[in-house]
């Protein structure tokens, strides 16, 4: 009885171990059609080149480069236009402040307008002080930059003001005969516009 009991048990083993090689055989089958053979890598799994590496490199290097250059382009812009406004805000408190001066000079220009042909020693010297605060109040205007409007030639109306157009053999038409107010301007920017009689 003992020894069928042993050959039972050694059967039993040789189909356990017949068992155990069959399933490795196909694990080993499935290893090999699952994975490359030894010693060779996937396409896939295939690392970059150093040459891949450097290329890939210097394209973010100009994409860098470029976000750079646009970056600095528009804050060069932004303060060019940030400068550009903050020198017309201060022709346009300029150009304010100044209109008090302009308006004393109007009053002087016309006051030496009417003075008598005739005068006595001391008007004359009385004159020639009011000339003196004229001296002055231009030399203020010009250097604030502020430039008198040429009224001398062809009428343009962004710098002049038609009072009347007449008939006129010295002039053709569309010329300025004379000035009655003087104009005035900041750079290009008009603080008050000349007033002038124009030929037709």
């Amino acid at each position: 009885m003992p020894k069928k009991k042993h050959k039972d048990q050694v059967m039993e083993e040789q189909t356990l171990e017949k068992e155990a090689v069959a399933a490795k055989e196909a694990e080993t089958i499935a290893s090999d059609n699952g994975t490359a053979k030894e010693g060779e890598t996937p396409p896939a799994a295939e690392t970059p080149t150093l040459e891949q590496q450097l290329e890939q490199a210097r394209q973010e290097a100009a994409q860098n480069l470029d976000g750079w250059q646009r970056a600095a382009a528009e804050l060069a812009n932004y303060k060019r236009r940030q400068e550009e406004q903050q020198k017309l805000q201060r022709d346009m408190i300029k150009a304010d402040v100044l209109q008090g001066v302009i308006s004393a000079l109007d009053d002087m220009d016309l006051a030496f307008q009417n003075v008598p042909a005739q005068l006595d020693g001391q008007l004359v010297g009385w004159v020639e002080g009011f000339r003196l605060v004229q001296r002055k109040l231009d030399k203020i205007l010009d250097e604030q930059g502020v430039s008198v409007i040429n009224t001398n030639g062809a009428f343009d109306p962004n710098l002049h003001e038609a009072v009347s157009h007449e008939d006129s053999a010295d002039h053709e038409e569309g010329q300025i005969i004379g000035e009655l107010r003087k104009g005035y301007q900041i750079s290009n920017r008009v603080i008050r516009p000349a007033l002038v009689r124009v030929a037709k």
